[in-house]
């Protein structure tokens, strides 16, 4: 239904409003699956040729001439599309829940929960020949959050719920290097040691590998006035991320035959390259409510939004560590690496309904939603390692209750991502791009109560 805030009723509550845990008595345990199916392509701006000389060789493509690797178009685009190579996105989720009857009588209106599920767990790879090797050549995203929540049935007008979780969080991260770029500031003309290094060293791919550990909170309310509505309110937040760990640098030119070669080759020009690095990456806060609508014993209806601060990101900080007994310049910089971001305010906002529409198998529910989701980053910041378009998500989905002790359900999502035409990139490398995508992704859960 893309509208569980209002009526949370299995134990994805934990993550969405602990609140309706207060709702589900006895003993349950509960897994949920889900893959995404990616297709994305963009259409990119060509790229400086004297900051980025190896996406296509000096000459290529004139009369006698060999053609050019990524020709452009006359609009000034690489004529060929860039898609993912590869890509997975994996939601799972386990939960288990009993009350506290066991107590007392007031312990039945106590509900504690037990879950262990990954909210992000993504990654692509983007053809590391391709221009928008600069920006990303791939990538990898996991938040694993064991979690622990509770639900407390005050009364019969309100539920308060909590959740407190762990995140472990793990970030890697692959991408290419221009010499020439990275040794000219911006806005001036490749020259002198920008020029020479480049010519000796060729371009770097840069491997990061970072891990982290933080809080996540949730506290939730579930207000029904009357028995035909619920309310659900909630606001939920972690610690921002801070990735640190080994960044690994790999010349890619034709006269660098081994790393020790390499290492030699960057001390002859009078640099040094950073051993570690620390990238820092803000977990927005949000707020959510959902109202939700019992019409008849057949028809549900629900709507909700979801709003992401994001707004408080406005940089990204990227701090290089280098070894300080080392001899050479350090020519990548706090400064020079740490990217604006300027995030605005994301939301979400979705329906949907749920219907029983046979008599003679009344456990038996068709749901459908609609939702759209409004991406925070604007233009002048708009990356390739993190694409984010606005979307608009349909779904479909069947429940079926085979007895009271087992649920099942069967989803599917069909997310279209809004084109984008970026033209005015302050990134470096910008990324004036065109892309648009479209993301399936298949649903299975099942619930057994005790």
């Amino acid at each position: 239904m893309q509208a569980v805030i209002g009526c949370p009723d299995d134990l994805s509550a934990v993550f969405h409003n602990p609140a309706g845990l207060a709702d589900q008595p006895d003993r349950q345990v509960y897994a949920f699956f889900a893959p995404t199916f990616v297709s994305h392509s963009f259409r990119v701006k060509a790229l400086d040729p004297q900051r980025y000389p190896e996406i296509n060789p000096s000459g290529c493509g004139e009369p006698g001439a060999a053609p050019c690797p990524w020709p452009i178009d006359g609009e000034g685009y690489y004529a060929a599309k860039i898609s993912p190579e590869r890509y997975f996105g994996l939601l799972p989720y386990l939960a288990a829940s009993t009350d506290l009857g066991f107590l007392g009588r007031r312990g039945k209106d106590v509900v504690v929960a037990l879950a262990l599920y990954s909210p992000n767990l993504y990654g692509a790879e983007m053809p590391e020949s391709a221009p928008t090797a600069y920006m990303i050549v791939g990538g990898v995203f996991l938040s694993i959050a064991p979690t622990l929540a509770v639900g407390w049935r005050v009364n019969r007008y309100l539920a308060l719920g909590g959740a407190l979780s762990y995140n472990y969080l793990t970030l890697s991260m692959s991408q290419k290097l221009s010499f020439a770029d990275a040794l000219t500031p911006q806005g001036s003309r490749p020259e002198g040691l920008a020029v020479l290094a480049q010519q000796l060293l060729g371009d770097l791919r840069m491997d990061f590998s970072g891990v982290d550990h933080g809080v996540g909170w949730n506290l939730s309310a579930l207000v029904s006035p009357w028995p035909w509505l619920s309310i659900g309110l909630g606001y939920a937040g972690a610690k921002s991320a801070t990735f640190e760990g080994n960044v690994e640098f790999k010349a890619l030119g034709k006269n660098v035959k081994d790393q020790e070669t390499f290492q030699r080759l960057v001390t002859s020009v009078g640099y040094k390259l950073p051993e570690r690095l620390v990238i820092e990456m803000p977990i927005p806060h949000n707020l959510q409510a959902g109202l939700h609508f019992r019409l008849g014993r057949r028809v549900e209806l629900g709507v909700e939004a979801r709003f992401w601060l994001y707004q408080l990101y406005d940089k990204q900080v990227l701090r290089p560590i280098y070894n300080p007994t080392a001899v050479g310049k350090e020519p990548m910089t706090e400064a020079s690496l740490t990217r604006d971001k300027k995030y605005k305010l994301s939301y979400q906002v979705s329906g949907g309904i749920d219907v029983r529409p046979f008599k003679r198998l009344p456990a038996l529910d068709l749901l459908a939603g609609l939702g759209f989701d409004a991406s925070p980053i604007p233009d002048e910041t708009f990356t390739l390692d993190n694409p984010s378009n606005s979307y608009v998500k349909v779904t479909a989905g069947v429940v079926y209750r085979m007895s009271p002790r087992w649920r099942f359900s069967a989803t599917y999502l069909l997310g279209l991502y809004l084109p984008r035409d970026v033209r005015n990139s302050q990134t470096r490398p910008p990324t004036n791009a065109r892309g648009a995508g479209i993301t399936h992704s298949p649903a299975l859960d099942v619930t057994a109560r005790f």
